[in-house]
């Protein structure tokens, strides 16, 4: 997996080991900088050890170059991709998927970002756009990578027509500051046309552009409404409304179902086809022994500066879903 400087990956690193401690195996995390040429070499160095694996999750740095090393890995053991879905070059090599839905976080951003637009007419504000439609600038992550593509696709899908997309700027990190640096650079080229709307595709990534939006005289929950994917990192602006709102991922949730989806399928052998999202239920749902499905989704609903301190899913509070 990528680097556990994230403070996401570091969450689902430690919820991988938690919850294969419980099941009675041991995991090797071994980290790549968010580069597929360095996962590639370490993956040939694992194999070259001859260690044997009861399974392999991996999370590719750029899922559409990992094919052959997810073809490698698989004649050692079963291979459960998590975060990046898996792409149809990969599909015969990889086992199941489990984690994060981007395309159903692009989605839920989209909806968040079209009920924030109603909310604001019904208050009569006015947008900049032609023909009085909100004007877009969408910070996304960086180029290339797969869940950027995945939610910039979606967001689009759930929103014919309906805003003016400005830009689509790409991050250079998908962090904070990589934020910062990629809104820094489009914001002042559509100061004068009027910034309505920023879609980001995290929260972590959206706290640098509300230092962006504040340092070229907006304010963001006010003048600009900032909308989120993932909802990682500081929670601060999302708190106080600066942020207008966020889209659940857990880290917690993502690392938990990757290692049980891994162990139903050594207990089974099998996989049933489809693809299933799991509810958000506030209680941990009980791990059967079957066959998981291809793909199995971890739930996405909006989180706001109203409802995050209410959040009960697995029996755990936003922040404890968060890693915290």
């Amino acid at each position: 997996m990528p680097s556990t400087s994230n403070v996401y990956l570091a969450a689902a690193s430690q919820s991988i080991k938690d919850e294969a401690k419980s099941l009675n195996y041991t995991v090797n995390i071994v980290e790549n900088n968010w580069d597929q040429t360095e996962q590639d070499q370490q993956v040939q160095e694992w194999l070259a050890t001859g260690e044997r694996a009861a399974a392999v999750l991996m999370w590719p740095a750029g899922a559409a170059a990992a094919t052959n090393s997810i073809r490698l890995l698989s004649a050692q053991a079963p291979v459960i991709q998590f975060n990046n879905l898996v792409t149809p070059e990969a599909s015969k090599y990889v086992k199941a998927y489990a984690g994060v839905s981007d395309t159903g976080i692009g989605k839920e951003a989209a909806l968040n970002a079209l009920a924030a637009v109603e909310k604001l007419k019904a208050e009569a504000v006015k947008f900049h756009g032609p023909d009085g439609k909100p004007n877009v600038v969408e910070i996304r992550f960086t180029a290339g990578y797969a869940a950027g593509d995945d939610r910039e696709k979606a967001f689009a899908e759930a929103t014919p027509g309906a805003f003016n997309v400005l830009a689509v700027e790409p991050t250079p990190t998908v962090d904070a500051q990589g934020g910062f640096k990629a809104a820094s650079q489009v914001i002042p080229r559509f100061l004068g046309q009027g910034i309505d709307i920023v879609y980001a595709h995290s929260n972590d990534v959206a706290n640098g552009v509300v230092q962006a939006l504040e340092q070229n005289g907006l304010k963001p929950g006010k003048d600009v409404i900032l909308i989120t994917g993932t909802s990682s990192g500081d929670m601060t602006n999302l708190r106080s409304g600066k942020i207008w709102s966020a889209t659940l991922q857990s880290p917690v949730i993502e690392g938990a179902l990757v290692v049980r989806t891994a162990a139903q399928y050594i207990a089974t052998g099998q996989v049933q086809p489809g693809e299933v999202t799991i509810e958000s239920s506030s209680n941990k749902p009980e791990l059967k022994v079957e066959a998981p499905h291809t793909a199995t989704y971890m739930m996405n609903p909006q989180v706001t500066a109203e409802n995050n301190a209410s959040f009960d899913i697995w029996g755990l509070s936003f922040d404890k879903l968060m890693g915290k």
